[in-house]
């Protein structure tokens, strides 16, 4: 299987059926099909074949996923490179994609000329011909994109994945979720994170689901399109996930979201709390990583308590991740030690071979998190491998003062950084709206459910937590600015 061959199943199953909105068009699966296919002629007649890159960068809308179908079809990789990237990041991300070709939003084409890009046509109006070419280019070994790590340890690197792990691993994603036909996913990340592709785009497909693009909008536009549209499965980030629960519409309106999934960096156990509390339905978190192309670990339904102390979910079949010594070898339940992956991983990172070989050492995928997993196998994130000395030595992991801190009934956002200068703890909070608390109450309330090496040198609240542009907290801007 494949994620052309995915797409073109729906395609016969539910051709008039909606696939993908924005906030000014949408397409059935019919018509995506028909228009993907121009887009692979248009990318033959270009040059464009098996082997060749091609740029992608627009604010998230349909035109930019089909765009993505239409490279595939082409057997042409997409390199995503994001909208919302700085003039000083930019030049590197079109370098290391090294596309012939950038399709991108008309305001964008200046910046990305002088970015590098060599050609930058309109991704709204290429192959708006309606060429007709061959759009089968496809299989199982095709490279389908690469997905950008976050750059937190060095330059990020782009992880090139596979078609058939890929389609395998968020099929497995699509079956625990019990994505129908019938189930509108909300997609708030954006398009360029490999989260969206593997949490709303591709498990969508399996289904011949319907996808709805809102990266970047407002909670009360996010609530606004959910009720319009009867979106039944909310994607996002932590941060986005807790804005969403605490709005009045959460109590006001309810809604027709039947499931949410999180991903993309911890989640605290009480927003998961705060979802059945106060929209009656399960948060499901996700483990994964830029490498995968899917997820090592996917709560369930059933997870009940075990998902409220802080367990992500069980390994997926297709990536049985497990707990393991340094030599690789798994651990007995309840020992702490790092999170590898036997098998569906990504080839290789684009451009670095040296880098490649050291986190693919041994022949599996050393994830650099620690963690534990308990009997049945679930799996409980506690922190990255270079945290491990500063966790002895004060008894815990980071995210432990983060999560407490988020216990408090007035935080709606907590953040927990080491200082630049000096490696000592430092929390920030945004408080929810229309709440105050001082510095040295909130400081109290996390010393006593921490251990005592993992009070905070100092506590800050914020009036807004500082967001990367994909939506996460920005940590390295916390730990860079005090």
């Amino acid at each position: 299987m494949d994620a052309v061959t995915s797409f073109r199943r729906a395609v016969h199953r539910g051709p008039d059926h909606p696939f993908a909105f924005d906030a000014t068009s949408s397409v059935t699966y019919a018509e995506a099909d028909a228009r993907s296919d121009a887009i692979a002629a248009a990318l033959a007649d270009a040059g464009l074949g098996p082997g060749d890159i091609v740029g992608l960068s627009s604010p998230d809308c349909v035109a930019q996923l089909l765009a993505i179908l239409g490279s595939w079809k082409a057997g042409v990789l997409p390199g995503l490179l994001d909208a919302r990237t700085g003039d000083d990041d930019l030049p590197y991300f079109v370098g290391d994609v090294g596309a012939k070709l950038v399709l991108a939003a008309p305001d964008l084409h200046e910046r990305l000329g002088a970015a590098g890009a060599p050609a930058v046509a309109d991704i709204g109006s290429f192959g708006a011909d309606g060429g007709v070419g061959d759009a089968s280019r496809h299989g199982p070994d095709s490279p389908l994109y690469l997905s950008y790590t976050s750059g937190t340890t060095g330059a990020p690197k782009g992880a090139i994945l596979r078609s058939g792990p890929v389609t395998l691993g968020t099929s497995c994603i699509a079956d625990r979720l019990g994505i129908t036909r019938d189930d509108v996913l909300l997609a708030t990340t954006p398009t360029a994170s490999s989260f969206q592709l593997v949490a709303a785009f591709l498990p969508a497909v399996h289904a011949c689901a319907t996808i709805g693009l809102t990266a970047g909008r407002s909670t009360d536009e996010i609530w606004a399109i959910a009720r319009e549209r009867g979106a039944t499965v909310l994607v996002a980030y932590p941060l986005t996930l807790s804005d969403v629960v605490q709005a009045p519409q959460a109590i006001e309106t309810g809604g027709s979201f039947r499931v949410a999934l999180s991903g993309g960096s911890p989640l605290a156990p009480r927003i998961k709390r705060d979802y059945r509390e106060r929209l009656g339905i399960p948060l499901l978190e996700s483990y994964g990583q830029s490498e995968l192309g899917g997820f090592m670990a996917l709560g369930g339904r059933e997870d009940g308590e075990r998902s409220f102390a802080g367990y992500v979910g069980r390994a997926l079949p297709d990536r049985p991740a497990y707990v393991a010594d340094p030599d690789g070898d798994e651990l007995p339940p309840g020992t702490v030690g790092e999170v590898v992956v036997p098998w569906g991983f990504f080839d290789s990172y684009a451009n670095k071979p040296s880098e490649t070989a050291t986190v693919l050492a041994g022949g599996v995928l050393r994830c650099g998190d620690l963690g534990i997993a308990d009997a049945d196998g679930y799996l409980k994130v506690l922190g990255r491998t270079r945290e491990a000395d500063a966790a002895d030595r004060r008894g815990g992991f980071l995210r432990e003062l983060e999560d407490a801190l988020y216990e408090h009934e007035n935080v709606q956002h907590a953040a927990v950084v080491e200082r630049a200068t000096d490696r000592e703890i430092v929390a920030f909070v945004e408080l929810r709206a229309g709440m105050t608390v001082g510095d040295d109450e909130l400081a109290s309330f996390a010393a006593a459910r921490v251990p005592a090496g993992l009070r905070p040198a100092a506590t800050s609240i914020l009036a807004r937590m500082p967001r990367t542009f994909s939506g996460k907290a920005n940590r390295q801007q916390l730990s860079a600015d005090i």
